[in-house]
C-alpha cells in the first residue's frame, strides 16, 4: 500500500503531530522537528489494545504463535475447538466469551483481579457452557503449543489461545485538543461522510465510533478522500464563482 501511495505523488514524514491550528484551507501540523500545511486533515490515530503483563519480545512472539489474539471478530475462526481462555473479568469479558463459545466448546474466563460478573452473566455463562475461573490471573507463560495461565493462589490453567478482552485506549488527544465533538467520549463523531464537527477535517478507522475492523478502515478512508476531494472543489468553485458539479 506503501508502495501504490509513492506511485501516486504521496509524501511519508516520520513524526508525531503534537498541535493543529488554522481552518479549512491551511492548516498547520506541528511537532518534533514537523511543520506542515494542508488544506484538511484526516485523523485515523486509532486506539492502543490493553494489554496483559507481558514482555514486549514474549508478546510479539505469542501473536505469530496465534497463542495470543486481540480480536475474536477478525480471528475467532482460526480459534476453532481450541482451548481458549478470556481475560476479564467483567462484563466485556463475558461478551467476548460468548462470542467465542460460537467457535469452540471449551471456553474459560478469567480475571486479572477480582470476577466483577452480575448473576445474570452468570447464568449466561453457566447455560453456555463457559467456566469461570474464580481465581485471579497471576501471569501468564507462553510457548509454541500453548498457553499456561497461572494463578495467584496456586494452580494453573492451560490454552491453546487466550483472548485479552481487557478493552483499548483511544489515540484521542489531538481531537480534544481541536475541540471535536466526540460520539462516546473517546471516538470522533463523524456523519456519513466522514465529516467531524470542524470543517475540513475529516475522521477515518478505529478513532470512529465503529467496529474496529481493517475493512471498515478502508471503507471509512475512501469516504473519507472522496468527501475531502468534493469538499476541495466545492470550496474552490465557490472561491471562483464556478459551479461545483460532483457529488457532495
Amino acid at each position: 500500500m506503501s508502495a501504490q501511495a509513492r506511485r501516486y505523488g504521496s509524501q511519508f514524514v516520520k513524526g508525531r503531530i503534537d498541535t493543529i491550528d488554522g481552518d479549512f484551507g491551511r492548516f498547520h501540523a506541528r511537532g518534533d522537528g514537523i511543520a506542515l500545511e494542508a488544506s484538511t486533515i484526516i485523523i485515523a490515530t486509532g486506539t492502543v489494545n490493553r494489554r496483559p503483563d507481558v514482555d514486549p519480545a514474549t508478546h510479539r512472539s505469542a501473536l505469530d504463535y496465534g497463542r495470543l489474539r486481540y480480536c475474536p471478530v477478525c480471528d475467532g475462526f482460526e480459534a476453532t475447538d481450541q482451548t481458549i481462555g478470556v481475560i476479564g473479568g467483567d462484563a466485556r469479558g463475558v461478551a467476548e466469551a460468548l462470542f467465542l463459545r460460537t467457535y469452540s466448546n471449551d471456553v474459560t474466563l478469567l480475571a486479572v483481579d477480582s470476577m466483577d460478573v452480575s448473576a445474570g452473566d452468570r447464568l449466561m455463562l453457566e447455560h453456555s457452557g463457559i467456566r469461570i475461573e474464580e481465581r485471579p490471573l497471576a501471569r501468564l507463560v507462553f510457548t509454541e503449543d500453548h498457553v499456561s495461565a497461572l494463578l495467584k493462589e496456586g494452580g494453573e490453567c492451560r490454552f491453546d489461545t487466550v483472548y485479552p478482552a481487557l478493552g483499548s485506549d483511544s489515540n484521542d488527544g489531538l481531537a480534544h485538543a481541536l475541540g471535536l465533538d466526540m460520539a462516546d467520549g473517546c471516538c470522533i463523531a463523524v456523519d456519513r461522510k466522514q465529516r467531524t464537527s470542524r470543517e475540513g477535517i475529516y475522521a477515518a478507522g478505529d478513532i470512529v465510533y465503529a467496529l474496529d475492523q481493517i475493512s471498515v478502515a478502508m471503507g471509512h478512508a475512501a469516504i473519507a478522500a472522496t468527501t475531502l476531494h468534493n469538499d476541495l472543489r466545492a470550496r474552490e468553485g465557490r472561491k471562483h464563482g464556478r459551479r461545483n458539479l460532483s457529488r457532495g
